[in-house]
């Protein structure tokens, strides 16, 4: 494994771990500010939950390192699904199925957690960009 190889791993696993980092203070001052509903702490689960596997796995399927243009595109259409797809599944759960969680916030959460995980995988994706050229960010056509 070369020192970019390496480098890249690691980049993936700090990206794992702020994502969870910010899923779970999320969670945590939902938690905590939530209220005496009875029904908040299952929704407050259920959006982190939903939350949690597609923002991680999408950045996961990000990340995946790949030999071929086209494959990277693939790549990167298949995490934007995986990060759109679940949260809009459970929404639409939420409408048909989930009355109780729904009546319990759970829409709001997940909209919520979304959003904020979001915003940390976009930021994530900036300051970890890759360099494919290795000229420590000079110009090159100077």
């Amino acid at each position: 494994m070369t020192q970019w190889r390496r480098s890249e791993f690691a980049w993936t696993g700090v990206g794992v771990a702020v994502l969870g980092a910010v899923l779970a203070a999320g969670t945590a001052l939902a938690i905590a500010f939530g209220g005496d509903d009875p029904g908040w702490n299952a929704a407050v689960r259920f959006a982190a939950a939903v939350s949690l596997v597609g923002s991680i796995g999408g950045w996961l399927l990000a990340r995946w390192p790949t030999v071929n243009p086209a494959s990277g595109v693939a790549k990167g259409l298949g995490a934007v699904m995986l990060r759109m797809f679940l949260p809009l599944a459970a929404l639409a759960w939420l409408q048909s199925g989930g009355r109780e969680l729904r009546a319990a916030g759970a829409d709001k959460l997940l909209l919520i957690f979304y959003l904020a995980l979001l915003a940390t995988d976009i930021f994530l994706h900036i300051m970890g960009g890759r360099n494919p050229r290795g000229n420590g960010g000079e110009n090159g056509a100077n």
